[in-house]
């Protein structure tokens, strides 16, 4: 026999578990295994190493794609018989220019046309501004995916109008117009009307599209209040269910049946930077819906939501914004790998101001890639049957079941916001990333690790609005107002559209003035801290003429100071503060005449551990003779007994590895009479 032929025998035996634990404990030179254990923000822990056993423990696991609750995916062929829909929202400074944007985006890759109502720097009024928008736009081709806010009938409304003046057949349109008054309750913390009107409307608009827009979902249930907020994944799930579960049962009270609620539902979820837990937030959000409506007596092909998904804007940076094109490829991998229905790829400058024709350009060929040269379509459910994956899937459903069951006990979601118990839950997780974030446990590339002082920021326009907010007609209103009879509201209101009503008049007309407020759930974005911070140094700056900086006192050769003055000068960097570094001194002598000859306010001692003893002290000394107003730190934790005696020379503090470096820089800033403004969330 060849050797070669011996090679294709020859096998390879698995070792056992116990003797990779015996060496990953001699690797860890004798601490416990658990050091290599992880807690998430979802209180999950995530062990180094998965195998058969943890899935075993798991039970039997779904096998095939399209089946049972859909864990595995929502369709049996994948993406192989339709890829995800391309589906960028899209906003624009007017709706001419909304217009040209939809059209060149159609032509170079989108396949879904999508907007939301209340990003869009302009208001929709009109049939004239609808008519606008969409003016040459392809619709018997293409999808439409609409974000209404809390209410859609007043803008559904004038599209019905304008389709009827079109002479568009309305069972032409396909997609989803959706409204989520849940979700705009927590972000904003009013609504226009109460709850059970809007419920009322959304039971009216899903009758009216039943009949007349049959391929278009009507309600839609939104995690991404609670995820840009700071939410963990089984907090947004479980908040994501509860609202779903309100939505159904205002649903079955108004007439309606499980399954048409159920298919006229879109979820949808933000993805995060924890590439794993977004791969099994959204496996586990299918198997958590489809246990619901089945629990309502849901058919077996209802229990398949349509799982829209859009990567997180809550991780996205001003400072350093390209690296957001990497932020946002990865979650655009996880949004797929976990099989979402619908994908929207933030632009890089998402969070500087609107997006241009080149950010929409990146962000969109950021799907086409995954499509198109990744081949991920070809590959059904790729996460399916990791160790890792699965557990995971497993754990979010039960945590985000029992969070569930909480909000039920609470009365269900509606009472659970009204008595802050929401707020509350999400408000813990955003302290517990805000401080980790603050302290660089948490690291945002470009922001407070790796921060590059020499960026030019990218420059936005101002935006306001250019088409007039039409005033309300009070007369017709009230005689909109009478003419609601039967509940035929969608008729009436189209009508009233096409006898040119506003979507404000149309609103008007169905308010009750029984709106309740709750303490919103802010959104924010973890940079916002640091990004403060730079943009206090940057005034300051243009202010002065000069940038803040603190000197480093470095001591020895390279190698002995050079990791603790990289460490330093990044820290300060990351609130846009430039470090001056010295040469390596040799003796105490030569420091301070440095010290003497520069003009700086805050220096940092930056060398080895068994340098200091016999420096520090009486460098310390001849420092506060030469800048008596200066202050004096040490990079790195000396042990308490040194520390005190450092303190005793003069040393006004060290800093380290377990320092908040948001306070530290805070303090610097204080010290130097920079203004804040605020802090930092």
């Amino acid at each position: 026999m060849s050797d070669v032929a011996k090679m294709k025998e020859a096998a390879f035996p698995a070792p056992p578990m116990e003797e990779w634990e015996q060496e990953a404990e001699r690797s860890l030179k004798g601490k416990p295994l658990e050091r290599l254990v992880t807690m998430t923000y979802e209180n999950i822990a995530v062990k180094p190493l998965y195998t058969r056993r943890d899935v075993e423990a798991l039970g039997p696991l779904e096998q095939y794609p399209g089946f049972g609750q859909y864990v595995r995916g929502a369709r049996p062929e994948g993406y192989r018989g339709e890829p995800w829909k391309v589906s960028q929202e899209i906003s624009a400074a007017s709706p001419s220019a909304w217009n040209e944007a939809v059209k060149h985006d159609l032509a170079r890759g989108q396949t879904e046309i999508h907007f939301a109502l209340g990003r869009l720097p302009f208001a929709v009024e009109s049939v004239e501004d609808v008519a606008a928008m969409l003016d040459g736009v392809p619709l018997d081709r293409y999808s439409l995916r609409v974000d209404a806010g809390a209410r859609s009938l007043p803008f559904l409304a004038l599209l019905a109008a304008y389709f009827k003046e079109r002479g568009v057949l309305l069972s032409s349109v396909r997609g989803a117009i959706g409204m989520d008054p849940l979700g705009a309750w927590a972000e904003q913390g009013t609504l226009p009307c109460s709850l059970e009107r809007l419920d009322d409307e959304m039971a009216e608009v899903t009758k009216w599209a039943m009949e007349q827009m049959p391929a278009v979902r009507t309600i839609f249930v939104r995690g991404e209040p609670y995820h840009n907020g700071g939410a963990n994944a089984v907090q947004e799930l479980a908040f994501s269910l509860a609202s779903a579960v309100e939505y159904i049962r205002a649903g079955l009270d108004r007439g309606l049946m499980i399954d048409d609620i159920a298919t006229r539902m879109q979820v949808s979820l933000a993805v995060g930077a924890d590439f794993f837990m977004e791969i099994a937030k959204l496996r586990a959000a299918r198997r958590l819906f489809a246990q619901v409506i089945e629990a309502f007596g849901g058919s077996e092909s209802s229990r398949r939501i349509e799982l829209y998904v859009r990567t997180s804007p809550f991780t996205k940076t001003v400072y350093d914004p390209y690296v957001n094109m990497l932020r946002a490829g990865a979650e655009a991998f996880a949004a797929v790998v976990g099989g979402a229905d619908g994908v929207h790829v933030s632009p890089f400058d998402e969070a500087i101001g609107l997006a241009d024709a080149f950010s929409r350009r990146i962000a969109r060929n950021t799907q086409l890639i995954l499509l198109e040269e990744a081949h991920l379509a070809q590959v059904i459910d790729p996460a399916g049957g990791s160790y890792y994956v699965e557990t995971l899937t497993a754990n979010i459903a039960e945590a985000a079941w029992k969070l569930f069951q909480q909000v039920e006990e609470k009365g269900g979601m509606k009472q659970a916001l009204q008595d802050g118990f929401v707020q509350s839950e999400v408000g813990a997780v955003a302290k517990r990333r805000l401080e980790r974030v603050k302290q660089r446990k948490e690291k945002i590339v470009g922001t407070n690790v790796y921060a590059n002082l020499e960026e030019t920021p990218i420059e936005k326009p101002k935006q306001t609005a250019v088409n007039m907010v039409l005033p309300l007609d009070e007369q017709r209103v009230a005689d909109i107002r009478r003419t609601l009879v039967g509940g035929k509201w969608m008729e009436t209101m189209i009508r009233a559209a096409r006898r040119r009503a506003t979507a404000r008049e149309i609103a008007a007309a169905l308010a009750d003035g029984n709106e309740v407020a709750i303490a919103p759930i802010r959104a924010w974005r973890l940079a916002e801290p640091f990004e403060q911070l730079r943009k206090a140094a940057e005034e300051h700056a243009e202010r002065t003429g000069s940038r803040l900086s603190v000197h480093l006192i470095n001591l020895g050769p390279l190698v002995r100071h050079q990791a603790r003055a990289d460490f330093i000068a990044g820290l300060f960097a990351a609130g846009g503060v430039a470090a001056e570094r010295s040469d390596g001194f040799a003796s105490v002598e030569e420091a301070v005449e440095w010290v003497r000859n520069t003009n700086g306010t805050h220096y940092i001692v930056c060398g080895a551990d068994d340098d200091y003893p016999g420096f520090v002290p009486a460098l310390a000394e001849g420092f506060k003779q030469a800048k008596p107003n200066a202050k004096l730190y040490v990079a790195g934790k000396p042990p308490e007994e040194l520390e005190n005696t450092y303190a005793a020379a003069g040393v006004d503090g060290a800093i380290h590895l377990g320092s908040n470096a948001y306070d530290v820089i805070v303090a610097f800033f204080t010290e130097r009479g920079v203004a804040l403004d605020g802090e930092g969330r």
